[in-house]
């Protein structure tokens, strides 16, 4: 099987998770997080989702999955421990073209999730494509320990930076210049050591031709 590396944009999306316990808490805190509207479908579920339900942030209906629960949904994640009711969901989803993943099932997915380093707005993906997810994890664990929580705020710099630079530079390449430049400064260094007004020089550095 052959996957086409993509991200969703899920804000106000409809995602409906269908099962209460802890591999579903998971996937919910991460539909929640990339700011999908997350209904819960399960009789039972896990105290952090019943505190989430309490807060407003996900909704919840409380009893076993029926056919057409997963109507108007943009994406739908099996996490149920019955392999009949996921083999339900997977065709209720798959027949309406929704993106639908079963937990631990790649034959009923017509998407995997894969293992994600998140540094706010740096997301770091990794897939085995379902061969061996234990290697993702290594490999995602590995990635974890080099780009760090600085990292989120190295974005925001050169966010900004971007840009300055697309305001000052009507050409391209000096654009990618001036983005070069800071990329491959000490920038980063002053970053993690607290040197602000360092830091600021170095912009003002890379900025200039």
């Amino acid at each position: 099987m052959k996957y086409y590396p993509i991200y969703l944009n899920l804000e106000g999306k409809k995602c409906v998770v269908v099962g209460g316990g802890a591999v579903a808490e998971r996937k919910v805190i991460s539909l929640v997080e990339a700011e999908g509207e997350v209904e819960v479908v399960s009789p039972e579920i896990t105290p952090k989702l019943a505190e989430m339900k309490s807060l407003g942030v996900i909704s919840h209906v409380e009893r076993e999955y029926r056919p057409g629960d997963l109507k108007k949904a943009f994406l739908v994640v099996g996490a149920t421990d019955d392999p009949e009711i996921n083999s339900s969901i997977f065709r209720e989803a798959n027949s309406a073209d929704t993106l639908v993943n079963i937990v631990d099932s790649p034959e009923d997915c017509n998407f995997i999730v894969p293992s994600v380093v998140r540094r706010e707005d740096l997301l770091i993906s990794i897939s085995t494509s379902g061969s061996c997810p234990a290697l993702a994890k290594k490999i995602r664990e590995d990635l974890e320990k080099t780009y760090g929580p600085e990292y989120a705020d190295f974005l925001k710099v050169l966010k900004g930076f971007r840009d300055q630079v697309v305001k000052r530079f009507k050409d391209p390449e000096q654009r990618k210049q001036a983005l070069r430049r800071l990329l491959d400064s000490d920038a980063l260094e002053l970053l993690r050591a607290g040197e602000t007004e360092l830091l600021e020089e170095r912009i003002k550095e890379c900025m200039s031709l």
